[in-house]
């Protein structure tokens, strides 16, 4: 299936797990693709693996600019722009919810929910110029429910399913969709961060009591979630917008 054939997405936090595979994925079926990180080398050996639909460059979600460069780096390349999908995200710091500075939730939500913010505001005239598109925010499980120790990451993950709700509201009489991809717990490096932070140097024990609450009993895969994100970027999902889609193995339903 070339569900993406002739699109032009932009992607955010590109060189994470769940960003490298949605970028597979899509450049296979026939997207192209502007990936974006902090960090300019992973993404741009990233696109140049992929092919010549593909390139790679720095970004810091949290600046306007940066995210309105990405969206030009699109334009000038390809001519257009067909959807985002803005995965950037951090886990921030585990503790009690008293013991979190105000340093720690700034910069969780400077990243998580302004990241989103300025990406969304800077895709939107090149979307417009077309015919709509497709707007995919990365949020979590933890935007759905509570976690001990997690408030800032998972206040921010509720904020971006609040902030999707009224982008597709909005949006909608202009055909452009908005959704919230929601992983449960996935095998890779942030839940390994959290993991060992909420129990250090036993990450091993809380890693078999998230599992233990499974459905599935495993953890879910960056390829998991990057076909749920290719889904809903694609003209697959043409009817689907201002919704939460989860793939978490069954967590949710406990």
């Amino acid at each position: 299936m070339r569900g993406l054939e002739g699109k032009v997405i932009a992607i955010t936090g590109g060189a994470g797990g769940i960003g490298e595979c949605t970028a597979r994925i899509a450049y296979e079926q026939g997207a192209s693709l502007v990936i974006t990180d902090r960090e300019t080398g992973p993404v741009e050996a990233i696109a140049r693996s992929l092919g010549e639909r593909a390139i790679g460059m720095a970004v810091d979600v949290t600046q306007r600019k940066d995210n309105e460069r990405m969206v030009a780096a699109a334009l000038e390349r390809f001519g257009r722009l067909d959807g985002v999908f803005l995965n950037a995200g951090i886990e921030g710091e585990v503790g009690p919810f008293e013991s979190r500075s105000d340093a720690a939730w700034e910069k969780v939500f400077a990243v998580n929910v302004q990241g989103v913010r300025l990406g969304a505001e800077a895709a939107l005239p090149a979307l417009r110029r077309g015919s709509g598109g497709s707007i995919v925010i990365t949020s979590s499980v933890a935007g759905l429910r509570g976690a001990v120790g997690l408030s800032p990451y998972v206040s921010s993950k509720h904020a971006v399913v609040g902030m999707m709700k009224c982008l597709a509201a909005e949006l909608g009489p202009e055909n452009i969709r908005v959704n919230t991809l929601n992983p449960g717990p996935v095998a890779n490096r942030m839940m390994q961060s959290i993991e060992e932070q909420a129990k250090p140097g036993h990450a091993d024990e809380v890693h078999q009591a998230f599992e233990a609450r499974i459905p599935l009993g495993r953890y879910v895969s960056n390829e998991e979630c990057a076909g749920m994100a290719v889904f809903l970027l694609s003209d697959a999902a043409s009817g689907c917008t201002g919704n939460t889609y989860v793939v978490d193995g069954g967590l949710c339903s406990q």
